[in-house]
């Protein structure tokens, strides 16, 4: 009961999590299903039997629904509703019409080891790539271990015997009894920390988001620069940057007031973000200004990138707006001895120098070193080295055919000789 007040509130905190609220129903309908269990012989039968593994059926298949939806993996709902259908059918009919308890623990206990299997296969094949990936590691073979003990007592059961006392004190009944419990608790506790761990996830994300623009803010922004110059510096991968004004953006606060300037914003937003590449980021850097980074993306790559962004800002269509939207923008690529501020301050100047030419346009300003560079110049000296390992390969080639050619003549002038000296003998013979 407690994993399910936990996970309610989860779910009205944080509804955006996938796979709670189902999580919360699943361990909701576990309470009353230990509850018929265990009043088994003081209650009906029909009660007890019917309506507890029932509330089993819909705990295994809301609990299976959670983790599937929180995973984004493929549910199989309609295999889980009749899966849980006929066990429900063999539970029915081995109670009321012949009372049977083996056929009952065969069909509950092969839905339930069907559903914490497929949910043990999509937790550990999803996990590499998860940020709980520990937990999700850990809960996915706890799964499968826990299928596999449950098929084993299945086995067991089937060649031994339904116990005629199930509250009876055996090595069967209290292991039984002790890896169910266990099963409970680890699934509970590994689902609060990875639900736990997307909310904290969640809540940074929106921290670094504009909530006008739907772009990441300064904060957002300068981390992921961070993180690319980082992974520029270490594998020495070329690296761009440009800030973006809208130029005379005032005046549409002024004239139309803030509400379509906000939509101006937005309209830009959305007009660079759909002409950038997947591994590209913008972000609000100030109030009408926007910083772009663009990974292993030189200069002169960026230049054309930023032209098209120019020219679709361009036509844009806002109605009422005093003029055109143009934007200035200030181009940068990543040298050697660069940091982010010295990276944003170079593109910044470049920017001021695009205000200062007129608005409208684009500038570059370079550093004295780029990666760009740094492999060219790498790639032009194994250029050099190659082709003199060619020249002298090449050279020996030709010195190994003359030496070839001379060895050649002076067998050949050898055996001339030794042949006429051998005609001679015979001759005087």
């Amino acid at each position: 009961m407690t994993f399910a007040l936990v996970f309610f509130w989860m779910n009205r905190v944080c509804p955006g999590v996938r796979g709670v609220r189902s999580t919360a129903l699943g361990f909701a309908f576990g309470v009353p299903c230990t509850l018929l269990l265990m009043l088994r012989g003081d209650i009906s039968a029909s009660v007890s039997i019917l309506i507890g593994n029932l509330m089993a059926l819909l705990a295994y298949s809301l609990i299976y629904n959670g983790v599937m939806r929180f995973v984004d993996g493929k549910s199989r709902l309609r295999l889980v509703c009749v899966s849980a259908a006929v066990s429900l059918g063999v539970v029915a009919y081995y109670s009321e019409v012949r009372d049977d308890v083996v056929p009952r623990i065969v069909a509950m206990t092969v839905f339930s080891a069907m559903l914490q299997g497929m949910a043990a296969y999509e937790l550990l094949k999803r996990s590499r790539t998860s940020v709980s990936r520990g937990t999700m590691l850990f809960l996915g073979s706890f799964m499968g271990l826990y299928a596999a003990f449950t098929l084993e007592r299945m086995v067991e059961t089937v060649l031994r015997g339904a116990p005629s006392n199930y509250q009876a004190a055996n090595a069967m009944q209290t292991s039984t009894m002790v890896a169910t419990i266990l099963f409970l608790c680890a699934s509970g506790f590994c689902f609060l920390l990875m639900t736990s761990n997307e909310m904290i996830t969640r809540s940074r994300e929106a921290m670094e988001l504009d909530a006008l623009s739907g772009a990441f803010n300064r904060r957002g922004i300068e981390a992921r620069l961070t993180l690319e110059l980082a992974r520029s510096m270490r594998h020495e991968q070329k690296l761009s940057i440009a800030l973006v004004d809208v130029d005379y953006f005032k005046e549409i606060n002024d004239t139309l007031g803030h509400t379509r300037g906000n939509a101006a914003i937005r309209e830009i937003a959305a007009a660079i973000s759909k002409r950038l590449r997947n591994c590209d980021y913008l972000g609000r850097y100030g109030g009408d200004e926007f910083l772009v980074v663009l990974p292993q993306t030189s200069n002169v790559e960026a230049t054309l990138v930023m032209e098209r962004l120019r020219r679709a800002t361009g036509d844009l269509d806002l109605p009422g707006t005093p003029h055109q939207l143009t934007l200035s923008v200030g181009v940068t690529e990543a040298g050697p001895e660069d940091d982010v501020m010295t990276l944003i301050a170079r593109a910044d100047e470049a920017l001021y120098q695009a205000k200062h030419a007129g608005r409208d346009c684009q500038q570059t300003l370079m550093p004295e070193v780029t990666f760009s560079g740094v492999l060219g110049i790498r790639g032009n000296a194994e250029r050099r080295a190659a082709i003199k390992k060619q020249v002298r390969a090449a050279l020996h080639a030709d010195r190994g055919a003359e030496l070839a050619a001379e060895l050649g003549t002076g067998m050949g002038a050898g055996m001339e000789g030794r042949l006429g000296h051998e005609d001679s003998r015979t001759d005087v013979a």
